[in-house]
């Protein structure tokens, strides 16, 4: 039975590695003829036309990096707020029901929030701000919503992570929750902070759906957080080129590119994390 375990394990990280390396490989094959181009910097350029052969990618790169920043900052206020009320501020029984339904909430789609957002809260910013509902704000805001549960249930379990001799040793000298959680919790979770922030991150950059349909999906370069903006992932979705080997079509591989080096850069970051805490 251990070595069946064992086999099965070997397998299951095979054939996901394996998919991984695939995809690498399938996003660098067709990306490849635009690496090789010789005029490689064009596809960072700030205009995308394409009647005009422009293929510019820097306004998806910007759009993905102020709403993920954005919904990552709003995400990270609430969440650090619900988890230090979950881990010291309210009853454990309320706590645990907190937590249970931030796990139920992390598996709603995302389109569902987007659905709801456009009904009740595009209107709304329509109405006060002037004909901008679709923004990088409203996207953001939305966007967190789906950040949300992960930081918050890591940043949980973060807290909780702090030995329960050490809280009582603080709490027998005198020691309220506010000087416990403020003096003593959050000198020892900045690592666990960083992650939860960096996974929040990544998690903001991989959708696809918020932006898709309530950031405006602009092509032009966003100037404040009310104007409409594109990302990476919703232009891949929204670009319907008929032409296989149309440039148009080969970008999109190049955005998938680059989201993966946005993985690529969140796994080495949690990395140099985990080796700085050990």
């Amino acid at each position: 039975m251990y070595y069946l375990f064992n086999f099965g394990l070997v397998i299951s990280i095979f054939i996901t590695s394996s998919l991984v390396l695939f995809i690498l490989f399938f996003l660098i094959y067709f990306s490849f003829p635009l690496l090789t181009s010789g005029n490689f910097l064009q596809f960072f350029a700030f205009e995308w036309i394409e009647q005009k052969s422009l293929y510019g990618l820097m306004p998806m790169i910007l759009g993905t990096i102020y709403i993920s920043i954005l919904a990552t900052l709003i995400a990270t206020i609430m969440s650090f707020s619900f988890a230090s009320l979950m881990a010291f501020f309210i009853p454990k029984n309320i706590s645990n029901i907190l937590n249970k339904f931030m796990l139920f909430i992390s598996g709603v789609p995302t389109v569902l929030y987007a659905f709801i957002a456009i009904f009740l809260l595009v209107p709304w910013l329509n109405d006060i701000l002037d004909g901008q509902g679709f923004s990088i704000l409203t996207a953001s805001f939305v966007l967190s919503f789906v950040v949300l549960p992960t930081m918050t249930i890591i940043l949980f379990n973060t807290f909780n992570s702090t030995s329960k001799k050490t809280i009582l040793a603080a709490k027998s000298l005198g020691a309220t929750n506010e000087d416990i959680f403020f003096d003593l919790i959050l000198k020892t979770s900045k690592k666990g902070i960083i992650s939860a922030i960096i996974l929040g991150f990544a998690r903001a950059v991989g959708d696809t759906m918020i932006a898709l349909m309530i950031a405006g999906n602009s092509l032009q370069i966003p100037n404040s957080i009310l104007d409409s903006a594109r990302t990476l992932t919703s232009h891949i979705a929204l670009i319907n080129a008929s032409d296989y080997e149309s440039t148009a079509f080969k970008a999109i591989f190049l955005c998938g590119l680059l989201l993966l080096v946005f993985s690529f850069l969140t796994v080495v970051s949690l990395k140099l994390i985990n080796k700085e805490a050990r």
